[in-house]
């Protein structure tokens, strides 16, 4: 394979640039779909809205130049979206070929500037340069479920104050009832959501794996605790080791997150009755 570059400082500097082209590809690509979706139905509507509400007996155009006019805006509109969601999947397709190609130069580069001895050298200082991204996802998906039961907590709270609210007005007027009602049922909607996928549980668990990553992290770049002493090939083997078992550790509590709760306490009295 023929190299973008032949200094490694200068190929995370091309990926740095390359991830940022990248997330703004992946915002146009999304946003010319929604625009691919939502331009037929806007004009749709708009046409519709000026057939059924203008008074064409006031004005020189017909409801038949009105249609047409729709039509033809319809028309162009769609092929100006279709362009475009072209011209934005082809930027994505050749960003991300372009960042592929700068990781598998980038992984040469570390084999070659490693102090990792075996064929697996480059493999190893990839996954050793790949850990604080690990960290960092755990940490945005434990903000993404903070956030998310941040949002149906508040829901509850609030709206459980705002049925009290109108349970007491009803007494004067019917239509409070009705919203008081309307109230309690997203409340009870929130508070299963809650209950049911966890989000406070999945955040906390997210955030202690990814400090514990981070303290592995930490300790293994510095030398100290259990790698203090050791060389760069046993080192890296214990770093990747206790890597491995903190992730597997987080599988197995999304598993157990996953589990209805009646699944474990039906277990119990089954292992009691046992002589």
């Amino acid at each position: 394979m023929e190299l973008i570059s032949t200094d490694l400082l200068d190929v995370e500097v091309k990926i740095v640039d390359t991830e940022s082209k990248m997330r703004k590809a992946v915002f146009y690509r999304r946003l010319s779909r929604v625009c691919l979706a939502a331009v037929p139905l806007l004009d749709g509507a708009i046409t519709a809205a000026v057939v059924l509400f203008v008074d064409f007996s006031s004005v020189e155009w017909g409801r038949g130049d009105a249609i047409g006019t729709g039509v033809f805006a319809l028309v162009v509109a769609s092929v100006i979206s279709i362009a475009w969601a072209k011209w934005a999947s082809d930027q994505y397709s050749t960003t991300a070929a372009r960042l592929r190609k700068l990781e598998i130069e980038r992984r040469h580069h570390l084999g070659e500037t490693s102090e990792l001895s075996g064929a697996g050298a480059g493999l190893a200082a990839e996954y050793r340069e790949e850990v604080p991204g690990v960290r960092d996802d755990y940490r945005r998906s434990a903000e993404h479920y903070r956030s998310r039961h941040n949002r149906f907590q508040l829901t509850v709270i609030v709206g459980s104050i705002l049925t009290s609210v109108c349970t007491t007005a009803a007494a004067e007027q019917g239509v409070w009832s009705w919203l008081a009602v309307a109230l309690s049922a997203l409340v009870s909607i929130s508070a299963g959501v809650i209950s049911y996928f966890k989000f406070r549980e999945r955040s906390l668990n997210l955030q202690q794996t990814a400090d514990s990553i981070d303290l592995e992290f930490q300790a293994y770049k510095l030398g100290i605790r259990r790698y203090k002493g050791l060389d760069p090939d046993r080192a890296f083997a214990e770093f990747a080791e206790e890597i491995e078992r903190i992730r597997e550790e987080q599988r197995k509590k999304e598993l157990q997150l996953e589990q209805p709760p009646e699944a474990g306490h039906g277990a119990r009295p089954h292992a009691t009755s046992a002589p």
